[in-house]
């Protein structure tokens, strides 16, 4: 049901207007997704870091209030504000003495000056596009994320499709029509109830549930009352009900009458709900119109003597009713389980995040791994800043899969950090006999005797290959051997036994060890 959940957070809202603003290429999905991954979410440093992935240029200031001038500025940029212990606005424009600005809740908003200074504590963050400025794989994102836009658009299409053939198979009276739609109104009731029942924190329901200003849908469906056992709720009784009579009834037309009857039996549930909001003086609009609905059916079925029609067909009813009622049931009980481990999982993501970058505990755990030196005399293949006092060794093998996905994060990473230093060296040593032997001994010749750019272009050429062929590929980067090569590639080779390097990619921080369960990829927030 994530359809409902429409929520965006402060950061995400205001950093999807802002990029819209800056007609940067970056679709507001990858935007949600790369803050909300972010181990610093939701503060400042999430969003300078990934600005600084999509390459839009941006600096952050601390203005002296008391020194404050309108015509310094260059807009768009974002505020940093006091309330609810820090939020974010998009300052627009500044006229006459009024502040112009959106956030995530309502945009084209203004404000008098002496309220925005009241609010801000100083802190912009101006930014700006330049040629570069795009995500990675942008034209793909974008047709990813349009078409999760029109998933659920298209699946109302898709239901209503269904059914209006259903129903063009009957020869159907207007009777049967109102109440179909009427069971229809009951289904889509049910499932916001249930929905809310799973996210509490739907803003979409709630906003339903504060038409009246004297609700609170949450506290009702979470007391005792809305519950008929530990496990079973009335909000899914409702759920069951309203879609199991209407499959009944789109599959054969003769489940009127018991169906008519039915709704008889659960007229009582009216009294007991509209009794309880009464003498708690707390009413769900949403409850009352799963209510309301029930006493509709009650007027339709006297109106249209449903109640004293006949019987035809009856071998077929009992079918009829088991499969009506027996679908929603079994789909409901596969997908409830997931759907609540699914509303659990991001806020359990988020306090692990807390506990796993705790750069204070990574250090712990990193210095209490064997620790082994890298010597120079090994001839690494070291790519980035070389004079970096910190260093991450990759162990690689140039047929691992896992190691060229390592290989371009690394190459990924390099291109946003000018201060990172890597370290390269291959398990594969020895005679030039093989092709694993070769390309690693190919690779350290180029390492010795070619340029550092020719170097990186080889590496990514050849990780980044489907099929690696070595032969293909040593024509675009000649060399000729020499004893030295085979001597260097014979000690990494023992390095790594002495190491104990069991797998590929091995990644060792300043001669570390990397533990468990930090990956490669943690290393951009920890070691910045």
């Amino acid at each position: 049901m994530k359809f409902l959940n429409t929520s965006k957070s402060n950061l995400v809202g205001v950093t999807q207007l802002l990029i819209k603003k800056l007609n940067a290429k970056v679709t507001a999905g990858t935007i949600e997704n790369k803050l909300e991954d972010h181990p610093g979410y939701p503060n400042l440093l999430a969003l300078s870091d990934c600005l600084d992935e999509w390459k839009i240029e941006h600096q952050v200031f601390q203005i002296q209030i008391d020194s404050y001038d309108p015509n310094d500025f260059m807009f768009p940029f974002l505020a940093h504000t006091k309330e609810n212990t820090g939020r974010l606005i998009l300052v627009e424009k500044i006229i006459d003495g009024t502040i112009y600005y959106s956030d995530e809740l309502k945009k084209n908003n203004k404000m008098p000056e002496e309220n925005f200074l009241f609010l801000w504590d100083g802190i912009v963050l101006h930014a700006k596009v330049t040629n570069q400025s795009e995500e990675k794989d942008f034209f793909q994102n974008r047709i990813k994320y349009a078409l999760k836009k029109i998933a659920f658009p298209l699946l109302i299409i898709l239901g209503t499709l269904i059914l209006y053939l259903l129903l063009s198979l009957h020869s159907f009276e207007i009777a049967y029509l109102i109440l179909s739609v009427t069971k229809i109104a009951g289904v889509i009731i049910s499932i916001l109830l249930l929905s809310q029942s799973i996210n509490s924190n739907n803003p979409f329901i709630q906003n339903l549930c504060g038409l009246t200003g004297k609700s609170d849908c949450n506290a009702l469906l979470k007391s005792d009352a809305a519950k008929v056992t530990s496990w079973l709720s009335w909000s899914e009784v409702g759920f069951f009900y309203f879609a199991g009579s209407l499959l009944s009834l789109l599959i054969n037309i003769n489940t009127l009458g018991i169906l008519a009857w039915l709704n008889v039996f659960v007229l009582p549930y009216t009294i007991y709900s509209i009794s309880y909001q009464y003498r708690t003086k707390n009413w769900c609009v949403l409850c009352c119109s799963v209510q309301a609905i029930l006493v509709l059916e009650f007027l339709l079925n006297i109106s249209f003597s449903h109640f004293t029609g006949t019987f035809s067909n009856l071998s077929l009813l009992p079918i009829s009713l088991i499969i009506g009622f027996l679908v929603p049931l079994l789909a409901w009980g596969l997908i409830k389980q997931s759907l609540l481990n699914a509303s659990k999982i991001k806020p359990l993501q988020q306090q692990l995040k807390k506990f796993k970058y705790n750069s204070d505990l990574f250090k712990q755990s990193l210095t209490n791994q064997p620790r082994y030196a890298v010597p120079d005399e090994l001839k690494p293949i070291i790519l980035g800043n070389r004079e970096s006092e910190q260093a991450i060794t990759i162990v690689s093998n140039p047929y691992c899969r896992p190691c060229s996905k390592a290989h371009k994060t690394i190459e990924d990473w390099l291109k946003q950090d000018e201060n990172l230093k890597v370290k390269i060296i291959f398990t594969n040593g020895g005679t030039f006999d093989d092709d694993r032997s070769k390309i690693v001994q190919h690779m350290t010749s180029l390492n010795l005797y070619a340029d550092e750019e020719i170097v990186e272009t080889a590496l990514s050429e050849w990780y980044g290959e489907t099929n690696k062929v070595y032969n293909e590929w040593a024509k675009h980067y000649p060399i000729k051997k020499t004893e030295d090569i085979t001597d260097i590639t014979k000690r990494q080779k023992e390095w790594c036994e002495l190491a104990e390097i069991n797998y590929t990619p091995t990644i060792l921080v300043n001669g570390y060890k990397l533990p468990e369960p930090y990956r490669l990829d943690d290393l951009k927030y920890l070691l910045a």
